[in-house]
């Protein structure tokens, strides 16, 4: 068998795909390791089943909504800190009424259809439909907590999943204006 070569080692790769194989590892290191610094110090603030609660509700809504995306690995790490941060401290003083909390995540279903989704300015825009298919599931993954809401009210962390879809709601209408604001800038630069 020495002679013969495996599939795998024939498939000749284009340079777009070794350029995706290289951007996968990297946002692989990149997103892996601010977990793991993220994970050490929430572990050490106590803090760390309030940490895993909020990233799986936060990528549930965030993957399909968009939001602010920074360019350096520094600034990125910072602001999600403190905006996870700032999700648990605010859920653990702030309990709003069930009756308010179902209005402002039925105005979050709304928003998201309305606004999201907000790209990265690294990747290309969605087309029509992805864009179309991105809000609706968006929108139906805060209704399905919306519902969850309704029918667990005792769950443990009902308050921290209602402020993770708020201050992501928050986040992806920062990230609209910044775009807009972008774009507007661009096209004036263009015109002169």
């Amino acid at each position: 068998m020495a002679g013969k070569k495996s599939t795998l080692e024939k498939t000749e790769l284009t340079k777009l795909e070794k350029a995706r194989i290289h951007y996968l590892f990297l946002c692989l290191f990149s997103e892996g390791s601010k977990f793991l610094i993220m994970y050490i110090i929430f572990h050490a603030l106590h803090m760390t089943g309030e940490y895993l609660i909020t990233l799986i509700v936060l990528l549930s809504v965030r993957n399909f909504s968009g939001g602010i995306h920074l360019k350096h690995y520094t600034s990125c790490l910072i602001f999600t800190f403190t905006f996870i941060l700032g999700i648990i401290l605010v859920s653990r003083v702030l309990v709003l009424n069930p009756v308010i909390e179902s209005l402002i995540l039925l105005a979050a279903a709304s928003l998201l259809f309305i606004t999201g989704p907000v790209t990265s300015t690294n990747r290309p825009d969605l087309s029509l439909e992805q864009n179309k298919a991105f809000r609706r599931t968006g929108a139906v993954i805060i209704l399905i907590y919306s519902v969850l809401f309704l029918c667990m009210r005792t769950l443990t962390c009902h308050d921290l999943i209602f402020w993770v879809i708020v201050f992501q709601i928050l986040q992806l209408i920062a990230a609209k204006m910044i775009k807009e604001r972008r774009e507007h800038h661009e096209k004036l630069y263009e015109e002169a």
